[in-house]
């Protein structure tokens, strides 16, 4: 039986041929696989169930890797039985890796299979049917495997301050605003002219008043805080001005 078969994946060659080429990663994507062992850089052993028909079958298929060109060609023998069904297959398979622009690739596996015993009575359009549907399946499972790969490297990103937690860098660069001045005490608005006003923002304001009356000066001084009872006492010291 002669097959051909292509998918166009959204990976460039490098990284799918990296998922073809290791086994415990591209066993996940191949439909009915039990198990994979490795037995060198070109020699693995696989369990697969496979249904057609009627028959269900569980092979173990040696495939030996005969001819590899990083990342585009490859070629490999596989060959299995189950003897629990009668029935035996050997495959020769060439796979090409094609790049078609915009970080993706085509993969086109042609090969020949020859199936001998029970499932070989069944005829090729079975077979050929199963192989298509199992391709199917594994460009499927291959791409979702691949997409989560993407994934989990979109989501890792590199620890950095939080923009709004306090002595952040942002906090580093936000401009400093001047504290507003305090407004004087409305009693030291009202004595404008009399006194000059002087203070900061804490305990340290203070008023000092100035008077004048003919050839007297009183220079006082006082707490802004107490700038109504200094007003009082002040009148009640010079009372009204004479002739006024």
């Amino acid at each position: 039986m002669e097959i051909e078969l292509s998918h166009v994946f959204s990976e460039p060659a490098d990284a799918l041929w990296a998922v073809l080429l290791d086994p415990e990663q591209v066993s996940k994507c191949v439909p009915g696989m039990q198990s994979v062992d490795v037995i060198s850089d070109t020699e693995y052993h696989a369990r697969i169930k496979v249904k057609i028909a009627f028959i269900s079958a569980n092979f173990t298929i040696r495939t030996l890797i005969t001819e590899a060109n990083r990342p585009h060609y490859l070629q490999a023998e596989a060959s299995g039985q189950d003897k629990s069904v009668g029935s035996s297959v050997k495959a020769i398979v060439n796979m090409n890796l094609t790049d078609v622009g915009e970080g993706r690739t085509e993969l086109r596996v042609k090969g020949s299979a020859t199936v001998l015993g029970r499932l070989g009575t069944l005829g090729l359009n079975p077979m050929r049917t199963k192989a298509e549907r199992m391709w199917e399946q594994f460009c499927g499972a291959l791409e979702a495997h691949l997409s989560g790969d993407r994934a989990d490297e979109a989501n890792t990103v590199p620890d950095r301050p939080d923009a709004r937690s306090p002595g952040s860098a942002a906090d580093a660069t936000r401009p400093l605003t001047p504290s507003a001045p305090s407004s004087a005490p409305r009693s030291a608005r009202r004595a404008k002219g009399l006194f000059s006003w002087f203070g900061s923002r804490d305990k340290t304001e203070g008023l000092r008043i100035e008077v004048h009356r003919t050839d007297t000066r009183v220079v006082i001084s006082c707490p802004a805080s107490h700038a109504d009872q200094c007003f009082a006492w002040l009148d009640r010291q010079l009372g009204p001005q004479e002739g006024k």
